[in-house]
C-alpha cells in the first residue's frame, strides 16, 4: 500500500509539474500586444515644426488621446495638434535646445511608447462621452438611410417626408450638444494640474538616445 501512495504522489507532483503557469502567460501576452510596432511617416518638416501620418490615428481614438498627452508633456514641446480623420498630427517645438534631428529621433520614440501611456480619468470620460453621441448620430444615419429607401420603393423617388425631417432635426440637434458638451467637460491639462497625485509622479518618457536631455 506504501508503494502506491508513492506513485500516486509522483504523478500529481509531474502533473503539476507539466502545467503552465497561466499569469505568465497572460502576462507575456499583455507585454506583446503593448510592444506592437506603431507605423508613422513624416510629411513635412522645418526647424520648430514636424508633421507625421500615423494610420493608427484614424483607428484607434485611445491612442490619439495617449499620443497627444505624450507630447504635450514634454517641455520643449510648445503646441500639438492632432487631425485623426487625416490620421495626422503637428508637432511645434523650441528651436536650439537640442538639434532637429535628435527632436525628430525623441518625437519618433513618444509615437512607439505613446501607447503604454495611462490616460487620466477625464480624458476616458471625454472620449466615452464622445462615442456616445457619435453612435447616436450613427444610429440617426442609417435610419434614415432605411427610410429614403421605403421612399424610392413607395414613390418611386426620394421625398421629404415627417419622418426626414424629424431624423434631420434630431441629427443637428444631438450634433450641437455633442460640441457643447466636449468643450465644456475639463481640459485634460486643466485637471492634470488640479490634480495631487499627477503632480506628485509627473509624466516622465525618456529616449534611450538621449538619456540627459529629457
Amino acid at each position: 500500500m506504501t508503494s502506491i501512495k508513492r506513485s500516486n504522489s509522483g504523478k500529481t507532483a509531474s502533473m503539476n509539474l507539466r502545467l503552465p503557469p497561466k499569469k505568465a502567460t497572460k502576462s507575456v501576452a499583455k507585454k506583446a500586444a503593448s510592444s506592437q510596432k506603431i507605423f508613422y511617416s513624416i510629411v513635412h518638416t522645418i526647424p520648430g515644426r514636424i508633421r507625421f501620418r500615423i494610420p493608427l490615428l484614424g483607428r484607434d481614438t485611445e491612442y490619439a488621446n495617449q499620443l497627444k498627452l505624450a507630447m504635450e508633456s514634454d517641455p520643449r514641446v510648445t503646441n500639438v495638434r492632432a487631425n485623426p480623420k487625416a490620421a495626422s498630427i503637428v508637432i511645434n517645438y523650441k528651436v536650439g535646445v537640442i538639434s532637429d534631428n535628435q527632436m525628430r529621433e525623441h518625437l519618433v520614440n513618444l509615437i512607439q511608447t505613446a501607447q503604454d501611456v495611462v490616460l487620466p480619468k477625464e480624458v476616458m470620460a471625454k472620449s466615452i462621452v464622445g462615442a456616445i453621441f457619435d453612435a447616436l448620430i450613427n444610429l440617426i444615419d442609417n435610419t434614415r438611410k432605411i427610410n429614403q429607401a421605403r421612399n424610392v420603393l413607395v414613390y418611386r423617388r426620394f421625398r421629404t417626408d415627417i419622418w426626414e425631417r424629424m431624423l434631420s432635426t434630431s441629427r443637428s440637434i444631438i450634433k450641437r450638444l455633442k460640441s457643447a458638451t466636449m468643450f465644456i467637460l475639463p481640459n485634460k491639462r486643466w485637471r492634470l494640474r488640479g490634480n495631487g497625485e499627477a503632480n506628485s509622479q509627473p509624466l516622465k518618457l525618456k529616449s534611450a538616445s538621449e538619456p540627459n536631455l529629457i
